[in-house]
């Protein structure tokens, strides 16, 4: 069984940096995959193609500034329900995994689930202020503005039992992947998965 950090968190929260930085610092090797990597191979921009199918900007705001919400189209369900096989595959061929995703409401969670059941996961929560994922939005300039304000109510919502919580308001990503590592090697069998895959179950 092949060991997979699963972090989860919104947009502008660390999770690339720290996904990173644990490959960086870790004596073992570990790929790095998750929902950019699938949203890099769509058209782009997909109205101008004609294929709004995969996924749609709505801009919004609230009293905390402007939002950016993400609407999936049937082709962007085809394509991103396809992740935790993909993943299941790059696992069972003996790579270790660093799993970068933005989880909205447990369908996508269920199926990562069930779909990887046979590896050793450690789900952690990616936390940040979110004056600090806004500021972030507007320095990167490869953001939408708003995502992380619409995202911030909805990611760790729902169907969700962490074995690691991490918040990158005040920290590095170094250090960030510093404690991630250091959970590693203190607990060989994380069980948010395993505990998830119970409640699902009962």
């Amino acid at each position: 069984m092949n060991k997979i950090i699963f972090l989860n968190g919104c947009g502008s929260s660390g999770k690339t940096s720290i996904a990173r930085s644990i490959q960086h610092l870790s004596n073992e090797s570990w790929l790095t995959f998750g929902i950019d990597t699938f949203i890099s191979m769509t058209p782009f921009p997909c109205k101008d193609k004609g294929d709004a199918g995969y996924f749609s900007f709505i801009p919004g705001k609230n009293d905390r500034g402007p939002m950016m919400r993400v609407e999936t189209g049937p082709k962007g369900d085809q394509l991103f329900g396809l992740m935790p096989d993909f993943e299941n595959l790059l696992a069972t061929r003996g790579n270790n995994l660093i799993i970068d995703e933005v989880l909205f409401g447990d369908i996508y969670l269920k199926s990562y689930i069930k779909t990887l059941q046979n590896h050793i996961v450690y789900f952690v929560g990616v936390f940040c202020e979110l004056p600090v994922m806004q500021e972030r939005e507007i320095l990167r300039r490869d953001r939408s503005i708003g995502l992380s304000n619409d995202q911030v109510d909805r990611i760790h919502k729902g169907l969700r039992q962490y074995d690691l919580i991490v918040d990158t308001t005040n920290a590095s990503p170094f250090e960030v992947s510093k404690q991630i590592l250091a959970f590693l090697d203190e607990h060989p069998a994380p069980q948010g998965f395993l505990t998830m895959r119970k409640e699902l179950q009962s």
